[in-house]
C-alpha cells in the first residue's frame, strides 16, 4: 500500500511539472521576472512595472538561485526543477530529521508521504515558489541544532531568512534552545552567523523600500495586523487567523476548514504537547505559530514547509496512546484520500497543475491565445494592466501593472470589502499610460470578482473598448484604452 501510494504521489509531481504554465498563481511569475533582472544586470528590482524599482517584497536567495537556471535555458520544466529538487531534498532531510527526534523507520516513512501527498505541497514542489528551499533549508538547520553543528546551523538558518520570512523564527528559536541548554559559545557561533547571513537583506530591503503600493513601504505595514487596522478589526482579523492556522492541516489535506477541525487540531495539540513535548523543534513552531498569526494573508502556503514536523507532534503523542498499529493504518487511510483527491483535482484542470485552493486556475492554452495576439498586434511599448501581470510581461515583454493593491483583509476576511474599485483602478491605468487591459477568469484570487467588476463599468464608462481575439474562450479578454492613439 505504501509503495504504491509513493508511485501515485512521485506521478503526480511528474505530471505538475510537465505543466507548461509558469504565472499564473502571480507569484511565481514575480520570482522569474525578479529572477531575469538579477542576471540581465538591471538589479534586484521589479523589471515589469513601467519604471522598475527595488524589489523589498520577496528575500533574495530563491530568485538569485531561480536566475541560475534562467540563463541555462526558460524552459518551464527546466525552471522547475528548481523547486522539484528542492522538494525531493526537503523530503528526505525531514525523514532523517524525524529519525533524529525519535521516529521509527516505517513512522517516519509515513508521516513524510502524507505531508509529500498535500496538494498545496505537490503545487508548491512544481511552480516557481521558494517554499520547498525555505523546507529544505529550515529542516537542515534543525538537524545541525540537534547535532550540535552551531555553525551549519547558522548558516542554514540564515539562508532560510533569505528565502522567506519565518527563518527569524528559527533564528530565535534555535538561539533561545542553545542558551536554555547551557550552549553559550555554540548560541554566539550559531547567531553570528545566522545574523550576518539575514542582516544585509532586512536593512537593504528597509532603506531601499518605495512608496509605490503593491510592491513598496506600504505593502510590509499593511501585511501586518499589528501596524495596520482598527482596534476592533485586528481583533477580528486575529481570530480569523487563528481560524485559518489551527485547520491548516486540514485545509491542506482535505480542503476542510470550519471550527470543528480548530477543535480537534488543538485537542490533539494539547494532547500530544502533554504527553510527550521535545523542545526542539517545538518552541520554533512555537515561533512560527505566533509570526503568521499576526500576519495579513493566508497560512496554507506557510504551513506546508514545516508539515512534517507538525504531523510529528501528532504522531509522537497517539503513538503512546493507542496502538501504533492503528496510528499507521489511519495514516495509510489518509494518504490515499489525499491522493485520490489529487488525482481527481488535477485531471479535472485545464492548466495541468493542482491549484493551491479549491478555485481553478486560468487555462494555460486560452492565456497562450492572449499572449500570442499581444505578440503580434499591440506596439512594443505599449503598457498593459492585468492581474496576472508578471505572465503577460515574461510571454510578451510588455511594460506592466496590477493596477491595484491587494488587500486580504477586504479580499477575505471582510465579507463586503471591495478590494478593487473602478476608480482606483481607472486612476491606475491612466495614471501609469497604459495602451491595454488584461481581463481572465482569475478564479483562485479572492479579488477577482471585483477587478472584473471594475473593467466592466470602465468599459461602460468609456474608458475602455473591446478588442476582438479570435477563438478566445469566455472570460478572457483584451481591452484598449481609448484615446491612446494606438490602434490594430
Amino acid at each position: 500500500m505504501i509503495l504504491t501510494a509513493l508511485a501515485a504521489v512521485a506521478a503526480l509531481y511528474l505530471a505538475a511539472w510537465f505543466s507548461p504554465a509558469i504565472g499564473l498563481y502571480h507569484d511565481d511569475g514575480a520570482y522569474l521576472v525578479t529572477a531575469k533582472a538579477i542576471f540581465a544586470g538591471h538589479g534586484y528590482v521589479v523589471d515589469n512595472l513601467p519604471t522598475p524599482i527595488p524589489q523589498t517584497t520577496f528575500p533574495p536567495l530563491f530568485p538569485v538561485l531561480l536566475g541560475i537556471f534562467s540563463l541555462v535555458s526558460s524552459n518551464a520544466q527546466w525552471l522547475k526543477l528548481l523547486p522539484l529538487a528542492c522538494t525531493v531534498g526537503w523530503l528526505w532531510i525531514s525523514f532523517r530529521l524525524l529519525r533524529r527526534l525519535g521516529a521509527s523507520e516505517g513512522g517516519a516513512s509515513l508521516v513524510v508521504l502524507l505531508a509529500a501527498a498535500c496538494p498545496t505541497v505537490i503545487f508548491l514542489g512544481t511552480n516557481l515558489m521558494p517554499e520547498s528551499l525555505f523546507g529544505l533549508l529550515t529542516a537542515a538547520a534543525i538537524l545541525a541544532l540537534l547535532d550540535e553543528k552551531a555553525l551549519p546551523a547558522g548558516i542554514f538558518a540564515g539562508l532560510a531568512a533569505l528565502t522567506r520570512p519565518g527563518g527569524l523564527p528559527l533564528i530565535i528559536a534555535s538561539a533561545l534552545i542553545l542558551l536554555l541548554y547551557g550552549r553559550l559559545r555554540k548560541a554566539v557561533t550559531f547567531t553570528a552567523a545566522a545574523i550576518l547571513l539575514a542582516a544585509p537583506w532586512i536593512g537593504w530591503s528597509l532603506a531601499n523600500a518605495p512608496s509605490q503600493l503593491y510592491y513598496g513601504r506600504m505593502t510590509h505595514a499593511s501585511n501586518s495586523i499589528l501596524t495596520s487596522l482598527e482596534a476592533n478589526e485586528k481583533l477580528f482579523a486575529l481570530g480569523s487567523n487563528a481560524l485559518y492556522l489551527f485547520s491548516s492541516v486540514w485545509t491542506l489535506l482535505s480542503g476542510i476548514q470550519d471550527v470543528w477541525a480548530v477543535s480537534v487540531t488543538v485537542s490533539f495539540l494539547i494532547l500530544s504537547l502533554w504527553r510527550r513535548r521535545q523542545l526542539v523543534p517545538d518552541l520554533f513552531l512555537a515561533f512560527y505559530a505566533l509570526l503568521l498569526l499576526v500576519v495579513l494573508g493566508p497560512v496554507q502556503n506557510a504551513i506546508a514547509p514545516v508539515l512534517p514536523l507538525v504531523f510529528w507532534i501528532f504522531w509522537r503523542g497517539l503513538r503512546n496512546i493507542i496502538r501504533r498499529e492503528v496510528v499507521a493504518a489511519v495514516l495509510v487511510l489518509l494518504i490515499g484520500m489525499v491522493v485520490r483527491l489529487d488525482y481527481e483535482r488535477f485531471r479535472m484542470l485545464p492548466s495541468g497543475q493542482l491549484p493551491v485552493s479549491d478555485a481553478e486556475p486560468n487555462d494555460w492554452k486560452q492565456m497562450q491565445r492572449l499572449f500570442d495576439f499581444i505578440n503580434t498586434n499591440t506596439p512594443p511599448g505599449a503598457v498593459i494592466a492585468a492581474n496576472l501581470d508578471s505572465a503577460i510581461y515574461l510571454q510578451t515583454g510588455r511594460k506592466t501593472i496590477r493596477g491595484f493593491s491587494p488587500d486580504y483583509y477586504k479580499a477575505v476576511l471582510q465579507p463586503s470589502g471591495i478590494p478593487v474599485t473602478p476608480d482606483g483602478l481607472s486612476a491606475a491605468v491612466l495614471g501609469e499610460t497604459c495602451s491595454f487591459v488584461v481581463l481572465t477568469p482569475d478564479l483562485a484570487f479572492p479579488e477577482a470578482a471585483t477587478y472584473r467588476r471594475s473593467v466592466e463599468a470602465m468599459e461602460r464608462g468609456g474608458v475602455l473598448e473591446p478588442v476582438s481575439v479570435p477563438g478566445l474562450a469566455p472570460g478572457y479578454r483584451l481591452l484598449r484604452v481609448a484615446n491612446t492613439g494606438f490602434r490594430r
